[in-house]
C-alpha cells in the first residue's frame, strides 16, 4: 500500500512544523524519517530557501 498524496503533505508539514507523527504506521515513519533526513542534510550544506543572484 503506497501512501496517498494528502497523507504524504500532511506527513510533510509535520515533519517541516517540527510535530511529531502522532503514527505508527511503518510506511508513514519511514516517510517522516525521510524528509526529517533531507531536511537535516539541507542545514548541513547551508542549502536553505533560494540563492539570491544580486
Amino acid at each position: 500500500m503506497t501512501l496517498s498524496p494528502h497523507r504524504q503533505h500532511k506527513i510533510y508539514i509535520s515533519a517541516t512544523m517540527g510535530y511529531s507523527l502522532g503514527s505508527e504506521d511503518p510506511e508513514e515513519v519511514v516517510y517522516y524519517k525521510q524528509i526529517k533526513e533531507e531536511m537535516k542534510k539541507d542545514r548541513e550544506n547551508e542549502n536553505l530557501g533560494i540563492a539570491r543572484l544580486d
